[in-house]
């Protein structure tokens, strides 16, 4: 059964002013803030779901944003932890504060929810949310990884409310960059225990389009051909299927 443009939120994560926050390479806000306009008005013109801002510095965004229909936009102060637990363990405090205040998940507890690094635009946003869409289960995650598969990449995955809720969120707390164990880390074995209670996952069947930067290195995440870009996802995705021991659901 396929979801309407209500059942999808795009909840973008964003942090302003980083606060020289370890293995940060881009600290500048207002750099930041451009990156985050640009991403904004892209998913803004681009796509037709609710968008859920949510940050985490007490930044105050222009008006026309929080003026917008299709925004809800949630600012509180929550980048005063000890940042030896880094980046990825704020971004877990802002899905927490988003999950616990958002009207708009609170209208809709069966919300899927497309998690998105606030400076990124995913270029080919649409048609991951078809693959979503079209091979929709009850409980089911979308999610990108390595050829290890030891980790899941955080900047783009598509969940239900239940994923987040049950989940992901009770092992935040292990994130610590200084321990060399990653939001990345702890986002796999989340996966892992979701699909172990009998729900279900898939990787992207195509590659994810980035425009956009990555905050920890200054690196463009979206780099070389369009060819090569593809031809390198689909192998990836071909040896997952067979090295994964967990076949996907």
């Amino acid at each position: 059964m396929k979801r309407s443009n209500n059942d999808f939120l795009i909840l973008l994560t964003c942090c302003v002013n980083p606060k020289d926050m370890v293995y940060t390479k881009i600290n500048d806000p207002k750099i930041r803030i451009e990156q985050y306009y640009k991403a904004f008005d892209y998913y803004l013109f681009c796509t037709p779901y609710k968008i859920l801002i949510v940050e985490n510095t007490l930044f105050d965004i222009d008006t026309k944003y929080k003026q917008n229909e299709r925004i809800e936009y949630l600012t509180f102060d929550g980048n005063n932890f000890d940042k030896s637990l880094g980046k990825g363990y704020g971004e877990a405090l802002i899905i927490k504060y988003a999950i616990e205040n958002s009207n708009y998940i609170k209208e809709n507890k069966n919300i899927n929810i497309i998690k998105i690094t606030g400076r990124l635009i995913v270029l080919n946003i649409n048609k991951h949310i078809q693959q979503f869409n079209d091979k929709y289960r009850q409980n089911q995650v979308l999610i990108d990884t390595n050829l290890r598969f030891d980790i899941v990449y955080s900047y783009f995955f598509i969940a239900n409310f239940y994923f987040f809720t049950k989940y992901f969120l009770k092992n935040k707390e292990m994130i610590n960059d200084s321990l060399k164990i990653y939001f990345e880390h702890v986002l796999l074995l989340s996966v892992k225990e979701y699909i172990d209670q009998g729900n279900f996952y898939d990787f992207f069947k195509r590659p994810i389009i980035i425009d956009g930067v990555s905050g920890s290195t200054g690196e463009k995440y979206t780099d070389g051909s369009q060819f090569k870009l593809i031809a390198r996802h689909f192998l990836k995705r071909f040896l997952l299927k067979f090295k994964n021991n967990k076949p996907v659901r």
